[in-house]
């Protein structure tokens, strides 16, 4: 647990330090590293189920997806080059592997695709949609970086509050995927992360855009929280089915980069869409 708080802790740190020297730059290249790392994890634990993904082209299609959603492009460049890179992907792997056969490359390379650099490029696609609701101005990229922010806190905070709630007086179990998450500990994680939620709105209230009330706050961290155990889940899932503990050892006391960002993944669309819907 020592461990895991200081890891947590360094994270967080070199987030805010790289964001205040950086801005959204550093936003962008960490969200792109990480998905990268996380598609890696995702495409080892594949190999350990006896599948064959193609890494190098699924993780280099990867970063074209992240890093190019936010510099190649307006709003939707995330799902234009998510379409050209699933066509590639797709053409090159009837060619190489399904022309003989096998279907052992297809699923797994193109869920790899989809499931990791797809689904967190939603985290830079909100910092796009609150610049061009502002103009393109600092005040639109300081608003994005916020709620960036904001739903990856939230998120992050229902496992750590989930956790701690659950060694404390967890009893009855969530799931058979995850013996140790409890449903005791997955509400303490949503009360958790709407007390996150309202202190990071309180404190950064002047980067917060116009009608993100304390109220809406607290009704927006409910599904992101929610969002967040089950992605937690699918990665134990997985974990499960590679026979594994951790998806690495890369992070002390929390272990490898997909252990780090499996909250985030299905919270990252989410949030964009609840924040579309309710704010822009």
């Amino acid at each position: 647990m020592k461990q895991r708080i200081i890891s947590f802790a360094v994270l967080w740190t070199v987030l805010g330090v790289s964001l205040a020297l950086f801005g959204v730059h550093a936003g962008v290249i960490l969200v792109t590293a990480l998905a990268f790392l996380t598609q890696l994890e995702l495409y080892q634990l594949f190999e350990k189920m006896g599948l064959k993904p193609m890494k190098e082209l699924g993780l280099a299609c990867g970063v074209v997806i992240t890093f190019g959603s936010y510099y190649l492009g307006g709003l939707d460049a995330g799902y234009d080059l998510f379409l050209l890179c699933f066509l590639f992907l797709t053409l090159t792997i009837i060619r190489l592997d399904l022309q003989a056969g096998r279907l052992s490359s297809f699923m797994p390379t193109l869920f790899g695709l989809l499931y990791v650099p797809f689904l967190m490029h939603f985290l830079i696609k909100i910092v796009k949609m609150a610049e061009l609701h502002a103009g393109f101005n600092d005040s639109g990229i300081a608003t994005g970086l916020f709620l960036t922010v904001w739903i990856v806190a939230v998120a992050k905070c229902a496992d750590v509050g989930g956790l701690l709630v659950g060694m404390k007086i967890g009893k009855t179990p969530l799931s058979v995927i995850s013996p140790k998450k409890t449903y005791e500990g997955a509400a303490g994680g949503i009360v958790f992360s709407i007390l996150i939620g309202l202190i990071l709105l309180g404190i950064f209230h002047n980067y917060a855009p116009d009608g993100f009330h304390w109220w809406l706050s607290a009704l927006i961290a409910i599904p992101i929280s929610i969002a967040s155990i089950a992605s937690d889940l699918v990665e134990s899932a997985f974990k499960r089915q590679a026979d594994v503990k951790d998806s690495g050892n890369i992070i002390p006391g929390i272990g490898g980069i997909f252990d780090l960002t499996d909250s985030l993944i299905l919270t990252a669309p989410l949030g964009y869409l609840l924040f579309k819907y309710t704010l822009f």
